[in-house]
């Protein structure tokens, strides 16, 4: 099964599930302190996870048909604009008992044995959790043919778990390359005189989305980085690119920015993608300028961390 499609090619489905409390304590412990979150689990919570890099994750594999997560959610109001902005499917779960455990676990894992059954055109469970638990989860998806991604926290995910999975990814490595390629995208606005509207990282605000030539910029440097991260190539065939960037932006249209096809959209950023071949295959590559962008913004973040 091919994880990037070309044009023609039907795009893998992807089902993501979030133990978001279960991520949320082991950032919020390793920010300040072990048992931090055990002490505080009953106050309103201060976001301290990107959700944004784990979608971006679940885009590159493939159309995420189903993004779900778990939680109490009366302690995470302050992550609202980032799910909602995400699109996930939020599920109430009260705690039960003495030990206010939710139950996340068990839920979850039924509940992706129940999508595996009712939709048989998903070909990838992505679960979002460092938790032993979900190691049969991941046993049974392998067993009905499917790809089972695991996301989780360097350092607190369990062994057992990570070597379940077909693919493991630390959330400090997506959020390495997400920062990345967001710092390619504010440096090439920077030389180019077009950042004036904002500060790089300035959040948007919830008014109706508007589609820019500086938004499907940051998307194409994303999607671009993502499929190289992922092929360890650069070289990037166009169909999968475009699929992945309507992924990551599902209100980019090439011809609402005034181009009459996806090629003619890349041909306006040469700072950012060459053409590699143009008959045939279609493909592209970042510039040598944009990589370097990107090594240099991987050794910043390195330094920083």
């Amino acid at each position: 099964m091919s994880e990037w499609t070309g044009a023609g090619v039907q795009a893998p489905k992807v089902a993501l599930y979030w133990d978001f409390e279960n991520l949320h304590a082991v950032l919020t412990d390793q920010q300040n302190g072990q048992d931090y979150y055990r002490e505080h689990r009953l106050t309103v919570q201060m976001p301290v996870a990107e959700v944004d890099a784990i979608v971006d994750y679940a885009a590159s594999l493939g159309d995420v048909i189903i993004n779900r997560a778990y939680a109490n959610w009366q302690f995470f109001s302050r992550y609202r604009d980032a799910l909602n902005g995400a699109g996930i499917d939020l599920i109430q779960l009260f705690p039960r008992g003495a030990n206010m455990k939710n139950s996340a676990d068990i839920r979850m894992a039924l509940d992706a044995l129940s999508d595996l059954h009712t939709h048989p055109h998903i070909t990838h469970v992505v679960v979002v959790s460092c938790d032993s638990d979900f190691i049969s989860l991941a046993q049974k998806v392998k067993q009905a043919g499917r790809f089972i991604g695991g996301v989780g926290v360097e350092g607190n995910s369990n062994r057992y778990w990570v070597a379940s999975c077909n693919e493991f990814k630390f959330y400090g490595a997506l959020l390495k390359l997400r920062q990345a390629s967001e710092a390619v995208a504010a440096s090439v606005l920077a030389m180019e005189g077009q950042g004036e509207g904002g500060e790089p990282g300035e959040p948007a605000d919830s008014g109706p989305t508007v589609l820019t030539v500086e938004l499907a910029r940051e998307a194409l440097v994303k999607a671009v980085t993502q499929i190289i991260a992922r092929q360890g190539e650069n070289r990037v065939h166009c169909g999968a690119l475009k699929s992945l960037m309507k992924r990551m932006m599902p209100a980019f249209d090439e011809g609402m920015l005034g181009c009459r096809s996806f090629k003619a959209f890349l041909q306006r950023f040469p700072d950012i993608v060459e053409f590699l071949d143009d008959e045939g295959g279609g493909h592209i590559a970042l510039t040598p300028q944009a990589l370097a962008h990107e090594s240099a913004a991987e050794a910043d973040r390195d330094v920083d961390a």
